[in-house]
């Protein structure tokens, strides 16, 4: 998805033929919340990635996966060197990995 999350929400709103009322209704936020999303004035919060997933039937992996590049595009498009953090955030990963399936084969007696 080339667009922001909160664009891709309105989208499939309109897709859905739902309006601004019912949408937020069924998410059990306000409208005036809802709108700031879709114009991109305020964050998707985490906690309703579950609630869009499943009014849309979307598959929430897929989902996670497109807000949290969304969450990291937003920390780092300021940065000149993005590619260099981008780098440097591949190899943290790796090494958490590592890190945590070496505590996962400690044997406790």
């Amino acid at each position: 998805m080339k667009e922001t999350f909160g664009e891709f929400i309105h989208a499939l709103r309109i897709r859905h033929s739902l309006t601004l009322t019912k949408l937020a209704a069924a998410l059990d936020i306000d409208q005036s919340t809802l709108s700031k999303i879709e114009n991109n004035r305020r964050s998707v919060p985490e906690c309703l990635i579950p609630k869009i997933a499943s009014i849309f039937n979307l598959n929430i992996q897929s989902l996670l996966k497109e807000y949290y590049s969304e969450k990291i595009a937003e920390m780092i498009y300021l940065s000149d060197n993005h590619r260099e953090v981008l780098d440097l955030v591949e190899d943290k990963i790796k090494h958490i990995k590592e890190r945590k399936s070496i505590q996962g084969n400690i044997n406790f007696k």
